[in-house]
């Protein structure tokens, strides 16, 4: 008598979620490319649009290589490399749309260049230290390797649980852009109501909103759960990212038909006097 394989759920959970969240991806980016089109091609390129080409288009890299990693039947492979290139365009692709809110919290500053400098070092310091400390912890809560154990392959569809640590640096970095968001907006824009600060406002606490809230359950699960699910968010936070930095930057477009200068925006516009 046969008996069925035991299925593990949380890596089946983790593989659909992966796979729907390219799918969502897919689907967004048709919804929004006669908005693409009209909104950045044939501009000049600069600071913005290059970080929005990067989160836009390196999110389909990722997330293909996350649903890769999903569905394929990799026993006998050394998944090494394959995982840390997944990775660092993960980074990468979140990076640049973390990039597109600190040029958006600059020009909302009034291009304050202090402010710009202290946020890119900051981003840096939270950049280095969510990988560092991931990979430390990781090494230190790993189970010892038996030498006379059989071999197995480093190629399960798992992730460990210091991963959450890099989101929590995440959160953390999103809660000061939203402070800083909301600061100046009742500092210096009470009184205005324009089109273009409430895009740049609305949009931006809104992003930063869901991201934080994305965040916080990808630290839950990987905190909580059962170590099967640790991969169920990834491809799906990166999607996020991908489409609500997209969307808020032709939100921001649609509101105030406008050329981008240098690497900002005119904040003249902002609050007219």
């Amino acid at each position: 008598m046969m008996v069925a394989p035991i299925v593990n759920t949380g890596i089946q959970t983790a593989k659909y979620c992966n796979v729907a969240g390219l799918g969502v991806l897919i689907f967004d980016y048709f919804l929004t490319l006669d908005s693409e089109i009209r909104w950045t091609w044939n501009r000049r390129w600069n600071a913005s649009r290059f970080l929005f080409v990067i989160a836009r288009y390196m999110a389909f890299v990722a997330a293909g290589m996350t649903s890769y990693a999903a569905i394929a039947t990799r026993a006998n492979e050394d998944c090494s490399h394959f995982s840390s290139a997944s990775n660092a365009i993960h980074i990468i692709s979140i990076v640049a749309a973390e990039g597109l809110l600190i040029i958006r919290t600059y020009a909302f500053w009034k291009q304050s260049k202090r402010l710009l400098a202290i946020l890119l070092v900051l981003a840096a310091i939270c950049i280095a230290c969510a990988v560092s400390i991931t990979q430390v912890v990781g090494k230190l809560v790993a189970a010892p390797v038996n030498p006379s154990a059989p071999p197995t392959s480093n190629c399960t569809f798992e992730a460990g649980r210091s991963s959450a640590i890099q989101y929590g640096f995440l959160v953390a970095f999103e809660l000061v852009l939203m402070s800083l968001t909301v600061f100046k907006r009742y500092q210096d824009y009470r009184n205005c109501n324009g089109r273009l600060v409430r895009a740049v406002f609305q949009g931006g606490v809104r992003y930063m909103t869901a991201i934080i809230f994305v965040s916080v359950a990808n630290i839950v699960i990987m905190s909580v759960v059962p170590a099967s699910y640790d991969e169920m968010m990834d491809a799906p936070q990166l999607v996020l990212h991908s489409m609500l930095a997209s969307r808020v930057l032709f939100n921001l477009h649609e509101n105030d038909h406008m050329d981008m200068e240098g690497s900002t925006l005119q904040m003249s516009t902002f609050c007219p006097a």
